[in-house]
Formats: C-alpha cells, sequence, structure tokens
C-alpha cells in the first residue's frame, strides 16, 4: 500500500483547507470604523500594522459634470486595510501537508517553496472536486445532473436561481457571507432581457446556437445567441443556465477601478432541476486587518465629483446611493502579500449624447 493510501482522503483535505483559514468563520467589520476591539486571530489590531503599503492610482480631474443625489457617509480618522496571502500554500501550510503525508524530512529539502498543490476528489454522490492552490479555486463536476435535453420552455425566475445557488452552496458548507448576487451570466441576462421585452425572439439561428452547447465546459466560454427579430418561432432556453455570484470578503465587495464587482463563482444549472452541473468557486483566505489613515471627507466628495479612479469623459453623471468595498491594490514586485484597500463606490447612471447607462465611481479611502 502506497503513503497516500494510508491517510484518509478527507483527513488530507481538511489538513490542507484548514490551514489556508477556508474554514475560518469570516468577522464582520464595519469598513468606517476602527479595530482596537477586534483583538484576535487573524488580526493585526495596531494602527499601520502592516507598515508601508502599496499607495491607490491617482485621480484626475474630469470634464464631466457628475452630480451626488445622496447623502456620503462619514469615515473615522482610520480605516480597515485587510492583508492575504499570496497564493499558494505558505511555508506552515506546505509542511503540514508533507508531514501528513509521511514524506522524508530530507526529501522536502531545506528552504523548500511550493510551486502548486492540485488534487482531486469523489464522494458519496458522485461529486467530483478539484482544488488547485494556485488560485485557491474549486472546481466542481456532477455529471448525474447533465440535462436529457437540449432545450427548454422557460428559465427559472431570479428568485429561483438564487435559492438554488444558496441550496448548493450553504449545503456544501460554505459560508452565506463568502458570496453575494447570485444571477444568470450578465450577457446571457441581457438576452433574456429583450427575449422576455420582446426587442428580440428565437428563431432557428437561435436554436442553432442552442446545439453548440454539448458540454457545461463549453457554456462558460459561450457567448449568446445574436439577437434576432424575424422568423421568430416559439421561445425556448437552452437546458442549461450560466449563474455567477460576487466575491465578497469580510462582508464587502472586490471591486475595480470601474466598480465592477470580482466573481467568486461560475456555475452551470441543470434548468429543469436546478442541480448544478459544473462550474467553480473562488475560496478566499483568512486576512489580517489593520488601521490606516482615511482621506477627510472633503476630499472624499472632492474625489467622487471628479469621476474617480475610473474617470468620466463628457456627458454627465448622477450618483443615488454609495456603498463601502474594497480593491486590491497594485503591489509590483516589492510586495509579498496583497493588500486590498477600503473604497467607496457611487452607483448611479451616465448621460451623454441622449443614452443613459448604469455608471459607478471608485474612490479610495486610505491616504
Amino acid at each position: 500500500m502506497s503513503v497516500m493510501q494510508k491517510i484518509p482522503l478527507f483527513a488530507l483535505i481538511a489538513t490542507i483547507l484548514l490551514s489556508a483559514g477556508c474554514f475560518e468563520p469570516i468577522t464582520s467589520i464595519n469598513i468606517a470604523e476602527p479595530l482596537d476591539s477586534l483583538a484576535g486571530n487573524g488580526n493585526s489590531v495596531q494602527k499601520l500594522g502592516f507598515g508601508p503599503i502599496p499607495s491607490p492610482p491617482a485621480i484626475k480631474n474630469s470634464d464631466a459634470v457628475v452630480r451626488i443625489n445622496t447623502e456620503l457617509p462619514s469615515l473615522q480618522p482610520y480605516v480597515t486595510v485587510l492583508r492575504l496571502p499570496p497564493n499558494g500554500l505558505d511555508t506552515t501550510q506546505f509542511q503540514n501537508l508533507t508531514t501528513s503525508m509521511n514524506m522524508p524530512v530530507g526529501l522536502i529539502g531545506k528552504q523548500a517553496e511550493n510551486l502548486e498543490i492540485l488534487f482531486t476528489w469523489t464522494n458519496a454522490i458522485n461529486e467530483v472536486w478539484s482544488y488547485n492552490s494556485n488560485n485557491r479555486r474549486l472546481e466542481y463536476a456532477n455529471a448525474k445532473n447533465t440535462p436529457a435535453i437540449t432545450k427548454v420552455a422557460a428559465w427559472p425566475t431570479a428568485q429561483q436561481i438564487e435559492k438554488a445557488v444558496d441550496d448548493f452552496m450553504v449545503g456544501r458548507g460554505m459560508s452565506p457571507v463568502s458570496y453575494r448576487n447570485p444571477a444568470i451570466q450578465e450577457d446571457w441576462k441581457e438576452w433574456k432581457r429583450k427575449i422576455d421585452s420582446a426587442e428580440a425572439c428565437v428563431n432557428q439561428t437561435t436554436l442553432n446556437t442552442y446545439e453548440q452547447i454539448v458540454s457545461a465546459k463549453k457554456l462558460m466560454d459561450l457567448s449568446p445567441p445574436t439577437s434576432v427579430n424575424s422568423n421568430c418561432l416559439t421561445t425556448q432556453f437552452p437546458s442549461r443556465i450560466p449563474v455567477i455570484f460576487d466575491l465578497v470578503i469580510d462582508e464587502r465587495n472586490i471591486v475595480n477601478e470601474n466598480g465592477k464587482s470580482e466573481i467568486g463563482g461560475f456555475l452551470i444549472f441543470n434548468a429543469e432541476t436546478l442541480e448544478a452541473e459544473y462550474g467553480w468557486i473562488t475560496l478566499v483566505p483568512s486576512p489580517n486587518r489593520s488601521d490606516y489613515p482615511a482621506i477627510s471627507a472633503e476630499k472624499m466628495r472632492q474625489e467622487m465629483l471628479n469621476g474617480g479612479l475610473g474617470g468620466v469623459s463628457g456627458g454627465s453623471v448622477d450618483i443615488n446611493e454609495t456603498f463601502f468595498a474594497f480593491m486590491e491594490l497594485e503591489t509590483g514586485d516589492a510586495y509579498g502579500h496583497r493588500y486590498l484597500a477600503p473604497v467607496l463606490v457611487g452607483s448611479g447612471n451616465k448621460t451623454q449624447a441622449g443614452a443613459t447607462i448604469p455608471y459607478n465611481i471608485v474612490v479610495p479611502l486610505t491616504k
């Protein structure tokens, strides 16, 4: 019997994921309040606890008109910055894994650096899971949930899809505060909206596109059919549904400079049974936290009016609501960790040349 066969699979999995902090509870933190009372595992409670951190990108002046139609939140003098370990296993996690596998110390050698851990397992209900330490991503497959047909008469409602994602995630031990906003993938959601509102229809070309969806993985790489409004047939939909959700850490989304949320998972569901067939989920490592000086309320308002990190060129923007989020700071090669700094996202609409579209403005809150 080999060394690997002596170790129960669940024990090996638990060793890696527990040491990576994947099953630790997420502490809820108000991003605009100081951290002094949150001493404990995973926290660096002193101010400036990480030393110098990367600076946020500079905001340039905008030539657009920005109107703030809501009250901006107040800020404490300090805001919370998160520090995440690099992807992959750190020294302790790597040592725990190799020790559990009875690998000789001499085989590992000194100053060993893990390059990648990739393992796959199955369970009693024929689910197949894979974990890659490089991107902390779980991949899921269950052939039992493959649709028997290629088309269905209708897709489930948004509420039914959200419940299906919740049932899948929570039913497999995922924290309900580690993801947010499960919904049909954006391009497919817009395509379905046009059909539901009679702006487009389904014809034979559309149905031919469905035939290209030969597997769940294929659907993840496939764009929706081109919108058509001629030679219409009875409305039908693919038998698989592409669903995404936002990645969340400390109950905040992670956004880019345009306020777009980072995707935390992409799952393909059987449209008839609403059971997951294939997909992936990102596991967030347990962060360290420390307080850093915040910008002033006056600067926060001015940088919102200047268009934030994404900038605004021409037209006008109306900001109707705001929310806190995190944004990853550019570290280059000078830092051994990843840093998530708090930002304020102003959400509203941009109007230009008679057209109005949703628009976000992102303002970093650290100096």
